[in-house]
């Protein structure tokens, strides 16, 4: 799953022991100890969601981190709980969620920091129910074993991992609620480009930790790219060829949502557009590493993120990066 989109398929119960501790400990004491460790977890977890979201306005930036726990838990259940409790286990987790959540939604949260906060942010701010059911068919894919063979298949698993996310922000986002249709298309595209964009960053981690692989299969077979390969840890030029092309497809989705990032108002349009910017520029850091992201989880430095907020550099890098990496390809 995606960052925020989450990264491919983390449950307060629990994302990680530590994190379940935590909060649990958050949930007995004040209502600012309760917030302290929902943005402590927020600002761990997610470093450029955590900083986007301080560009928003006041009152939605705690939902927001809110909403992101949420996201967490889900995400945890298909990649840190699965290696605990094996698969049946946790496909058991995904569905008790799902019925945490109908009650949550329906005005009556089960005990627990997470859904008792998800109801508070539901009664504010009238959360969109379909993007987070979504968010859990998500870790359904992930958890039945389904393979992504072609890129219709990766756009469909994004669609439920990480185009949901970009849709279940737009109550947040706007002051108008009639304009939530319009502008779903543009949120999901963004989800959409993220979540491939976190496939790009995480292939290694991906496979050397869980065995999966996002990649198509299909593109995987075109360009002469085996699981032999991920396993080697070397990015070979076929490699670096796979990888152009799914950044094209990622590129692409970045440009389908800047029509409706453009369209939100003030703040909202300025924390998105950020989360954008920087989420984008991973392409170019794992460029910059030579296409390493079979040993190396590419991040973008915090000085850059700073400039692209101000100036997009992102094409005028990225033909550097091309354009180096082809003459050092064709020395080798």
């Amino acid at each position: 799953m995606a960052d925020l989109t989450l990264h491919p398929a983390s449950s307060l119960g629990p994302t990680t022991a530590a994190d379940a501790l935590a909060l649990d400990e958050a949930g007995a004491g004040s209502r600012a100890d309760q917030d302290r460790a929902l943005w402590r977890s927020f600002r761990h977890h997610s470093k450029t969601f955590s900083l986007a979201a301080r560009l928003l306005r006041r009152e939605v930036r705690l939902p927001v981190a809110t909403l992101y726990a949420y996201c967490r838990a889900v995400d945890s259940v298909a990649e840190q709980r699965v290696q605990e409790i094996g698969t049946q286990a946790a496909q058991a987790e995904v569905e008790q969620m799902r019925a945490a959540l109908t009650a949550t939604l329906d005005g009556a949260p089960p005990d627990g920091l997470l859904w008792q906060r998800l109801a508070d942010v539901h009664t504010r701010f009238g959360l969109l129910p379909g993007p987070l059911f979504e968010l859990l068919d998500g870790a359904a894919w992930d958890l039945d074993g389904r393979l992504v063979e072609t890129m219709a298949d990766l756009v469909a698993y994004s669609e439920f991992v990480a185009g949901s996310v970009g849709a279940m922000m737009l109550p947040f986002l706007v002051d108008d609620r009639s304009r939530i249709p319009t502008l779903t298309p543009s949120a999901r595209a963004l989800g959409n480009a993220m979540q491939l964009t976190n496939i790009l960053r995480d292939v290694g981690e991906d496979w050397h930790s869980l065995r999966r692989v996002y990649l198509p299969a299909d593109l995987m077979a075109e360009h002469g790219v085996t699981t032999a390969t991920l396993e080697a840890s070397v990015p070979t030029a076929a490699y670096r060829a796979l990888l152009e092309h799914v950044m094209a497809e990622a590129e692409r989705l970045y440009t389908a949502a800047e029509a409706g990032i453009a369209a939100l108002p003030g703040r909202a349009g300025t924390g998105s557009r950020a989360a954008a910017r920087w989420y984008r520029e991973i392409l170019n850091e794992v460029r910059a590493a030579g296409y390493d992201n079979l040993q190396r989880r590419n991040h973008v430095p915090l000085g850059r993120k700073a400039r692209r907020l101000v100036h997009d550099g992102y094409a005028r890098r990225k033909r550097r990066l091309t354009a180096f990496g082809t003459r050092h390809a064709a020395t080798r």
